[in-house]
């Protein structure tokens, strides 16, 4: 294998060099030893960076690519690092393991699938298909989903696969009671439909590792060096597979920052990253604090908004960039004001001029926040995005489409050829396919084809039913990729021409809409599969007609999340929630609500950790900004969806910010003393301080922040 030259003396080698350009901190921290090594990020200090050249040097040394483990938390993160290795490599980086923690527990369970107890073509099933199989089981044993709402139970039950604690909630003791009750028959059932779950591809191979210690075994030597990105974000059983695979030599190069773990409500465990050097004894440990996205106001401003978190690790970032506009803080009467008031000092700022909106973003704690904000971008005719809506991947259309795929890739697959059995209509209603199944729940396609045969079905929905039986058969046979496959589809099944019609010919506007948007996601879907296949080949060297390509397309599909979908051009001004900003950044960043009720939520006051992760929330919002920084708050803001509303304040977190730094703007009507009880809350909680973090706070109603 042919690598850039690295550097001769420790220094960063010439042109071309793999070494080349990175700063002190960086170099001594890609050239560490084998064993342990946790490097702390700052915000903004080059992770990706590190972690490439990393594997880079390791590749240099002699590492065979399959013996170099990468997990990340995204397939956008994964295809960055592959990008950027195949600018270093060409097709010689073929062969590294390097891909989401999920894709991973994927790939390990199709090598292994007869020890893991599984078909070997297994399905990941949706969040969607999932949610549809629990419903049904709760259907059956009389479970109210008003009482006990599905999406709940659902994250129960991963709790409960993956060993995870509960996150506590007014009433998770029921609910974790009936999560209990249904886990075993909703797993038969997933098991029953060939499927598998989120939480299984996690569950299954530490299971797996568990009961087959010669199976590990063989990962732990295959496994050179295990490579971590976003180490903050790992939950308990993340953590627990990394420690397993890593095995006594822990070969583990971990990349996280640990101000900027935000994600403690799905499960991310803190103390992975703060405990690292007891679960790999002998650990080292580098700080990467030099920041190159943010002016130097921003990056003060939000280090002093970390001043005063508790059990953090010390990191120190710097910047050699100017120190550019003051951070602005201004207040607004009502959230409608509010959004008008950001809009305008955005244009006043040079957005949609001098910073294309594509370089624009407005940040929010709640979704129930961004209405407003559309309604103003709507109203001045600025391109916009809502980032974290619906996945792309959960449209109607798409999975239409991906049932179809699986049906004709996957023959035993009941539960995608139920789905596709009367989309678009064949004239097979709830009671003919009651005659097909025997009363079952799912369809196979052998059950059908039975039931043309011994006449169960007849006239034109028998005639419906052979002639799709026959092309799924015919298409089977066929060794063709995900992209020739789904135009055969959509074109054959009637499938493009139904969702025409209903364009056309329907009397409901809103039909009519959906069927048009359902016509743009087909295309979409088409164009993601044509561009997946040109990935494939390009990085992996794997042709569309091999039947691996229809297999990681699907799976790539199932286990897509939202980051991943965000739009790359186009110009749009992006509205998001906080947590979905992680990643990203933006010339011109602007946080809605930064008030307390909001940030920090009112229901994280009386909880030190979750306060604290409040205050990361609100330093990660922040750090995403390289030139404009902008934050607002709403005097009067009213519970969605309602009348009244609720008086706020300006956030405590911002207390700390020295008036050099901050230029504080607030209008007559949004002028408000903050009550006794949050005087000085910032200054009594100092560094490490542990009393005033437990100290007991008022709250505002859970109910004013509306569902």
């Amino acid at each position: 294998m042919t690598l850039p030259p690295a550097a001769s003396s420790g220094a960063p080698a010439g042109a071309g060099g793999y070494l080349e350009g990175l700063n002190p901190q960086q170099l001594e921290a890609v050239l560490a030893p084998p064993g342990p090594t946790l490097v702390l990020a700052g915000a903004g200090s080059g992770k990706t960076r590190v972690i490439v050249r990393r594997i880079l040097h390791l590749l240099s040394g002699g590492t065979p690519p399959g013996a170099i483990l990468a997990l990340t938390f995204t397939n956008k993160a994964s295809g960055e690092m592959k990008e950027r290795l195949a600018e270093a490599l060409g097709p010689e980086v073929r062969g590294t393991w390097m891909s989401t923690f999920h894709a991973t527990g994927a790939r390990i369970l199709r090598a292994e699938f007869e020890q893991a107890g599984l078909p070997r073509d297994f399905t990941v099933m949706s969040r969607g298909e999932c949610l549809t199989i629990l419903k049904r089981e709760m259907s059956r044993i009389g479970v109210n989903p008003d009482r006990y709402p599905p999406r709940e139970l659902l994250d129960r039950i991963g709790r409960i696969k993956t060993g995870r604690k509960d996150s506590g909630g007014g009433f998770a003791k029921s609910l974790e009671a009936v999560a209990a009750e249904l886990a075993p028959p909703y797993e038969k059932s997933l098991r029953a439909a060939g499927g598998v779950d989120f939480d299984d591809l996690l569950a299954l191979p530490l299971r797996l590792f568990r009961g087959y210690p010669a199976i590990l075994a063989r990962y732990r030597e295959r496994f050179e060096e295990i490579l971590v990105d976003e180490y903050q974000d790992t939950n308990e059983v993340q953590g627990r597979l990394v420690r397993l695979l890593a095995g006594e030599g822990g070969r583990v190069f971990a990349v996280g920052d640990d101000d900027q773990s935000i994600y403690g409500w799905r499960g991310a465990e803190i103390e992975n990253i703060r405990r690292f050097e007891k679960d790999f004894p002998g650990a080292r440990i580098f700080r990467l604090e030099e920041n190159y996205r943010s002016s130097g106001n921003i990056l003060a401003s939000a280090g002093a908004v970390m001043a005063l978190a508790r059990g953090r690790r010390e990191k120190r970032l710097f910047t050699q960039k100017p120190s550019g506009e003051p951070v602005v803080y201004f207040g607004a009467a009502d959230p409608q004001v509010e959004a008008q008031m950001i809009f305008q000092r955005l244009a006043k700022a040079g957005a949609g001029e001098d910073i294309s909106w594509g370089e624009v973003a407005v940040f929010y704690r709640t979704n129930t926040q961004s209405r407003p904000l559309e309604e103003e971008a709507r109203r001045r005719g600025v391109p916009y995005q809502v980032v974290k809506g619906q996945r792309f991947f959960d449209r109607t259309e798409v999975q239409d489409l991906a049932a179809y795929l699986r049906a004709a890739a996957r023959p035993g697959d009941s539960a995608a050829f139920t789905r596709i059995l009367n989309r678009p209509s064949r004239g097979l209603g709830p009671a003919k396919i009651a005659a097909i199944s025997g009363g079952g729940d799912h369809v196979s396609q052998e059950a059908a084809r039975e039931a043309v045969a011994e006449g169960r079905v007849g006239g034109a929905a028998g005639r419906a039913l052979e002639k799709l039986l026959g092309l799924l058969e015919e298409l089977s046979a066929k060794r063709a990729g995900p992209a020739l496959m789904l135009e055969e589809l959509i074109g054959r099944t009637g499938y493009r021409a139904w969702l025409s019609e209903i364009s056309r010919t329907s009397a409901s506007l809103e039909r009519r809409r959906s069927a048009e948007r359902g016509l743009e996601g087909a295309g979409e879907f088409l164009a993601a599969a044509a561009a997946f296949e040109e990935r494939l080949r390009e990085e992996e060297g794997i042709m569309p007609e091999d039947p691996e390509a229809m297999t990681r397309f699907l799976e790539e599909m199932a286990l897509s999340n939202e980051s991943d979908e965000m739009e790359d051009e186009g110009g749009k001004l992006s509205l998001m929630t906080l947590h979905a900003a992680k990643g990203l950044e933006f010339r011109a960043v602007a946080v809605a609500g930064v008030q307390d009720g909001l940030l920090p939520h009112s229901r994280s006051i009386d909880e030190p950790e979750s306060m604290e992760e409040e205050r990361r929330l609100l330093y990660v919002g922040m750090t995403r900004a390289k030139e404009i920084l902008m934050l607002s708050w709403a005097a009067e803001r009213p519970p969605a969806g309602g009348a009244g509303g609720w008086a706020s304040y300006p956030s405590r977190f911002l207390d700390s910010i020295g008036e050099d730094l901050i230029r504080r703007e607030e209008p007559p009507e949004a002028r408000r003393k903050r009550p006794r009880f949050q005087e000085g809350w910032e200054r009594k909680a100092a560094p490490g301080a542990g009393a005033a973090g437990e100290q007991k706070e008022s709250k505002i109603p859970d109910q004013a922040l509306g569902p």
